[in-house]
């Protein structure tokens, strides 16, 4: 039997196996190289994007940091500020309503004078009642204010605004007398200090007869016919 070690075909294949074994080796460490090589020139690429990373950081990243931090600060007072001007409004508008409410407090009572001497309509009636508050309102001292019918004329309408004319005739003391004309003179006063506020009117003529006293002295008054206007919106 033959010795495998003497073999020729034995000996050219471990010859064989030799060769292919380097080159396989030879070939592993090019690429063991080629990938050290690689991996220095990245570890280089890295520190140089490091390099020039990081003054970017601190240029521009940080200052971007605090203005987030301070705009997170700010809206925190912005969020207080909007809570206080809440409570500010609020407080407004509360004192808006109570000046509301003054003022139409005050409006009203206004118009309810502006409503007494310059009224809106023309009537009759309430001709006749301003008249018997006159003889309510005057001294009842004798001779008593007496006024007898009241005669109308038709209104008349004039620069925006209604004139009604009538007549009547009175009985008065004297001091009724001139306390009727200060009546008719304080017509139309819109002073709020005012007690009464007295329908707008004017004498458009007016004729009187003094009576005299009698065989006592006693004032027998004074009897008057006039003619007066009253005025309406």
């Amino acid at each position: 039997m033959a010795d495998e070690n003497t073999n020729p075909s034995n000996a050219g294949d471990k010859t064989k196996k030799n060769i292919f074994s380097m080159v396989f080796d030879e070939r592993k460490r090019g690429k063991d190289a080629i990938r050290k090589k690689n991996f220095y020139k990245s570890m280089i690429y890295m520190l140089v994007a490091l390099a020039f990373l990081i003054p970017y950081s601190v240029a521009f990243l940080y200052p971007q940091l605090n203005s987030f931090l301070n705009f997170n600060r700010n809206i925190s007072g912005m969020e207080k500020q909007i809570k206080d001007y809440d409570v500010t409004l609020s407080d407004i508008k509360k004192e808006r309503d109570a000046h509301k409410a003054a003022y139409d407090e005050e409006f009203k009572a206004e118009q309810d004078i502006v409503n007494k001497i310059f009224p809106e309509n023309s009537e009759k009636l309430e001709v006749i009642k301003l008249m018997e508050d006159f003889a309510t309102h005057l001294d009842a001292a004798y001779p008593p204010f007496e006024f007898s019918a009241i005669t109308f004329k038709e209104p008349k309408k004039e620069n925006g605004y209604t004139v009604l004319p009538f007549q009547t005739s009175i009985h008065a003391s004297q001091i009724n007398f001139d306390r009727f004309l200060s009546l008719i003179n304080l017509s139309g006063s819109y002073k709020k200090e005012d007690q009464d506020h007295i329908r707008l009117m004017s004498i458009s003529n007016i004729t009187l007869r003094y009576r005299g006293l009698d065989k006592t002295g006693k004032d027998q008054g004074v009897d008057f016919d006039v003619q007066l206007l009253a005025y309406s919106r």
